[in-house]
Order: structure tokens, then C-alpha cells, then sequence
């Protein structure tokens, strides 16, 4: 890659960091003038911004071409030299972002002209326009889209002769979080308050039992795109193979239950032990068991089921959901999602369809991860600089954003080895290009 920069390579570093850290390129501009003495236009660290994240880019299509041109077993258990994680998880999500294209331009009632002028302002440098992909297509009158969002993570941990954790933690069994988690997870989850006396119910289950058998959290590289599944399944699965995932002695692919993330599970990682996020089947467990009930009735079903669920037992349990839906009878197409018939119907559906992925204790006891909380947290890091209502994209302008901040919220620190030879190539207004 020819290097011709105006700035020298400390301060291209800067005010990459600062375009992709702080909330928008002008407020990056003011972060620079305040904190470094850099008085540096918005428009030039956007530019940059996108320059540097173009370059990324390039490098991570061309490990994606390199692991495609693998033969088949060295994808599957292979790695390059000296890697070979003890174990590892792979976990995907998706997050939003909103990019204002011409067609939509167009369409926006006479507001078009306001709706351009904020996206340049604030983020894009020129609008242009992207089909959208059958997977990924939705309402085209919304400027919503969805980024993919992959994680890619370390553990040191071990095998045990039995669930090393047999009884479900008290996090699970206090109301006041249970309900706060399902409403943050679980659309139909219920939206009554808790009674006065639920508020303060405990379990007294001893911090250090919480911990027992969970496996130790290492290293974290984060993979986000806005491009479609089918291009972002061999970007993740590039990027484990990279980091030695294929030789580990235990992998886990670990997801909540929409049907792209078991997708890419089977064409990329079905070496993979699959496993359903625990928190999300948990929340739907809580809602079920509450639904048409009043506290005093249902928290006892709830907390029956949810250690049925933690232990494994999961024909159990489908069997007292099963018993709940036929007393409440099928669901009326007038039903809302939030009503109780509804609510149990849905999660008999769907911890049915996932049964085979719901063997926690198993997973335990083989040393492996059984939550996506670290994948929800990353979510939100990365929302955290794309996604606002008033903040625009262009298609070309997310791209490299996106690239860039998944680099620099991954503990791999990538960046590390990209800007070792800027600072060998360039040096203030001098130009250099690779040797040939």
C-alpha cells in the first residue's frame, strides 16, 4: 500500500483513534484540539478514518481468500504454527446502524435536502447507494440496517467427572434481576411489577458457588461488518482459524436462537459444540412460567423449571410447558405477543426446536461457556459509536467505521501490527511505497 500523508504517523494514529473513539469526527476534532494541541478539520480525520478502516479492510479480505484456498481438514482442525488454544468460543449478534442512501433520499417528503446535509455533517461523505442482500432486507422505507457483529474468545479451563456447578446460581433465583434481565432480553416478558415481598428475596447460596467451573476468560477479537451473512460468515470463520481456534481442545459456537446464527454454525463451525445462550432461553423460561399468574403462583413454577434447565433436564421441563400451554389453550391469531397464551406457546415452540442445545450441565462439566454476555456487552461497544437517530451513514462510510472499531475494542490489538510499518514508510509530507 503506497503511504502519501500529510501527517506524520503518530498523528494519522491519533486522529484515527480519536475519529473512531469518540462519538462523532467532530467531536474527535475538538478530543485532539483539547487533549493533544491538534487542530485537525472533522472532514480530514473522517477521510483518514475511512482511509485507514479501507486498508484494514483489504488486509481482512485477503486472510478470508487465504483461508478459503485451505483444504478442507486443515480448516477443521488445523492452525497456524504455535497456536492452540486451550479453549474457545465463537459468538455472533447483530447490532444497528442507520444509512440514509439515494433512494431513501428521495422519498423523504421534502425533508430530503435536511436529512443529506445532517448525514454529511455528522458522518457521511457522500451518499451512495447499496441493494440489500435477501438475508438482511427489510423495510426500505426505514434507515435502520443491521451490522453483524462477531467475537471471537479465549478461555483456560478444564474437564470435570461431574457438573462442577450442579446448582443454578442466585443471580437466576432473585426476582428484582431475573424480571430486569427478561425485559431486557425477552420481548413478551412480563411488564407487572414485583410485589413488595419479592423485591428482597435471596437465595443463600455463597458467592464462591457462583464461580464454581466457569471457565477463565483470556483473549477477545471482535469482527464487525455491514456486510451481508454470506460474506460474513467466512470473515468469521477466517478470523478463528487465524487465531489457532481449529486446534483447540474444546470450541464452542455460542448464540441466541435465530435461525442465520445456527446457519452459519452448520456451513462454518459445526465442529463446534453448539450452544443456545443460556440467558435468553432462561428469560423466555421466566416468562412462560409467570404468564397468566400472579407472583405467589408462578415464581415457584419459574424456579422449579429453572433449575431443570441448569441441571439439564429439559424433557422435564418441556413437559410442565407443554401442561401450562394446553391449560391455557392454543394461541388466537388476535392475540397479542404479550398474552399469557401466546407467551407459553411461543416458548414451548422454541424450547422444542432448540432441545439439542440445552444440555448445560454437560457443557459445564466438558469446560465450555454456556452465555453470550460477553457477545451483548461487545454489541454495545460497537453501537456505541455507529448507532444513534440522528446519526447517519453512507454505505461506504460504515464499512470501514465498523472495521476499525471492532479492531480497536479486541484484545489482539491488531492495529499494533498495521501501524508498525506506517511509521517504517512515511514521516510527515514525504511519500514511500513498498519495495518491489
Amino acid at each position: 500500500m503506497q503511504v502519501n500523508a500529510s501527517y506524520s504517523p503518530d498523528v494519522l494514529e491519533r486522529m484515527v483513534y480519536a475519529g473512531v473513539q469518540a462519538s462523532s469526527f467532530r467531536e474527535a476534532s475538538t478530543h485532539l484540539q483539547k487533549l493533544a494541541g491538534l487542530k485537525i478539520d472533522r472532514k480530514q480525520i473522517e477521510r483518514w478514518t475511512r482511509r485507514i478502516g479501507g486498508a484494514r479492510i483489504a488486509e481482512r479480505d485477503r486472510q478470508v481468500e487465504q483461508w478459503a484456498n485451505l483444504p478442507l481438514p486443515m480448516m477443521t482442525s488445523g492452525s497456524p504454527p504455535g497456536k492452540a488454544p486451550n479453549t474457545v468460543m465463537v459468538s455472533m449478534d447483530g447490532g444497528r446502524l442507520q444509512i440514509l442512501d439515494q433512494d431513501q433520499e428521495a422519498k423523504a417528503d421534502g425533508t430530503s435536502e435536511t436529512l443529506v446535509q445532517e448525514a454529511s455533517r455528522d458522518e457521511a461523505d457522500e451518499i451512495t447507494t447499496e441493494p440489500l442482500c435477501e438475508e438482511d432486507r427489510e423495510n426500505k422505507s426505514s434507515y435502520w440496517r443491521e451490522s453483524k457483529i462477531g467475537c471471537l474468545v479465549t478461555f483456560q479451563s478444564q474437564t470435570y467427572e461431574a457438573d462442577p456447578c450442579p446448582g443454578i446460581p442466585e443471580n437466576f433465583l432473585e426476582p428484582p434481576r431475573i424480571l430486569k434481565l427478561s425485559r431486557e432480553i425477552c420481548r413478551n416478558a412480563p411488564q407487572d411489577s414485583l410485589p413488595s415481598d419479592a423485591a428482597n428475596l435471596r437465595t443463600d447460596r455463597e458467592e464462591a458457588e457462583l464461580v464454581a467451573g466457569r471457565p477463565e476468560m483470556l483473549v477477545k477479537t471482535v469482527v464487525a461488518t455491514k456486510a451481508p451473512y454470506v460474506t460474513f460468515g467466512p470473515l468469521l470463520a477466517a478470523a478463528a482459524w487465524a487465531r489457532g481456534f481449529s486446534a483447540a481442545k474444546r470450541k464452542a459456537f455460542v448464540a441466541d436462537g435465530a435461525k442465520i446464527n445456527w446457519t452459519i454454525w452448520r456451513r462454518h463451525f459445526s465442529h463446534y459444540t453448539p450452544i443456545l445462550d443460556f440467558i435468553h432461553v432462561i428469560s423466555r423460561v421466566f416468562a412462560a412460567a409467570m404468564a397468566g399468574r400472579d407472583f405467589k403462583e408462578g415464581w415457584p413454577a419459574y424456579v422449579r423449571w429453572a433449575n431443570w434447565l441448569w441441571s439439564g433436564r429439559v424433557a422435564e421441563l418441556l413437559v410442565e410447558v407443554e401442561r401450562r400451554r394446553n391449560e391455557l389453550g392454543p394461541p388466537e391469531k388476535t392475540d397479542s405477543a404479550t398474552s399469557p397464551r401466546r407467551v407459553v406457546s411461543d416458548a414451548l415452540t422454541y424450547l422444542t426446536n432448540n432441545q439439542a442445545y440445552l444440555d448445560y450441565a454437560r457443557y459445564r462439566q466438558e469446560g465450555l461457556p454456556i452465555t453470550s454476555s460477553l457477545m451483548e456487552s461487545t454489541v454495545k461497544q460497537v453501537s456505541r459509536r455507529v448507532k444513534g437517530t440522528e446519526k447517519f451513514w453512507s454505505s461506504e462510510g460504515a464499512e470501514p467505521i465498523l472495521q476499525l472499531r471492532g479492531d480497536y475494542i479486541s484484545d489482539t490489538d491488531p492495529l499494533l501490527k498495521f501501524w508498525e510499518p506506517w511509521q517504517r514508510q512515511a514521516s510527515g509530507q514525504r511519500s514511500y511505497s513498498h519495495a518491489a
